[in-house]
């Protein structure tokens, strides 16, 4: 059986990526449709409620800017399409490592060994530091590389380190090296505001390059799951490289 999205001939843990990858693109999308649609209700609110109080004599015609940025305690729509973008980011390249986690174990699942001075046999998961539920990224990276495909590519790296960013400086540019590697000058001349990539400011992000990201990260799963398959269910599945997956400091053992 060779690997084939179309008729399901997937790994379990593309299943579970693909659901995840499809809730991040409608919540994307779809959370922008109904907060510019809640926006715009909320505008007309304070316009009309300005309206219902208006004097002349005590006000300037623009007070209801500062009941609407009350209403919406400061949050106006640029900031929050940012943080939905943000989310979506940090969340697709979120999925993609716990596809690679998932994929490698389900290629591992159910195979033990016997070692020399232990009782019973040994089941194989993926080596995990101490202290931690999931395995490294090198480890993972390297589990890959074993069982057939390329998952750090450029792209993945790229995308990995703007995660970080968002993650851990809440999309900071801290620094002249950091605007050069994550700015997008064609996203911010069509942004609707003025936001130019600078040192202190916040990275730019826009609907159209969260998609790229996603669609790379989509494109790298699709590649290494048709490895993954072919040793789960296809012709290789009686022939897993346990040994070179061990002397790649991969695995290590669990007692059933």
């Amino acid at each position: 059986m060779t690997w084939d999205e179309a008729h399901g001939a997937v790994s379990r843990a593309f299943n579970d990526w693909r659901t995840t990858d499809a809730e991040n693109r409608a919540f994307l999308k779809l959370t922008a449709q109904w907060s510019a649609e809640a926006y715009e209700r909320q505008w007309k609110q304070a316009e009309d409620a300005l309206s219902e109080v208006f004097d002349p004599e005590v006000h300037y015609g623009d007070e209801h800017v500062d009941m609407f940025d009350d209403s919406v305690g400061g949050l106006w729509p640029f900031s929050h399409q940012w943080m939905v973008e943000a989310s979506v980011l940090k969340n697709g390249v979120t999925a993609f490592e716990v596809y690679l986690e998932k994929a490698a174990q389900e290629v591992i699942k159910g195979w033990s060994v016997t070692v020399d001075g232990k009782p019973g046999p040994h089941l194989l998961r993926l080596k995990t530091p101490k202290g931690f539920t999931s395995p490294g990224w090198k480890t993972l990276v390297t589990a890959h590389t074993v069982l057939g495909s390329a998952v750090a590519t450029p792209d993945v790296e790229w995308a990995r380190d703007l995660r970080h960013l968002l993650t851990h400086q809440n999309g900071e540019l801290r620094d002249d090296e950091a605007v050069e590697k994550f700015r997008n000058a064609e996203a911010e001349d069509a942004a609707d505001f003025l936001h130019d990539a600078r040192v202190g400011g916040r990275v730019h992000l826009g609907v159209e390059r969260v998609v790229g990201v996603l669609d790379n990260l989509a494109s790298v799963v699709r590649h290494a799951d048709v490895a993954v398959h072919a040793y789960v269910w296809g012709a290789k599945r009686r022939k897993v490289p346990l040994n070179e997956l061990h002397a790649a400091k991969c695995l290590e053992l669990v007692a059933e």
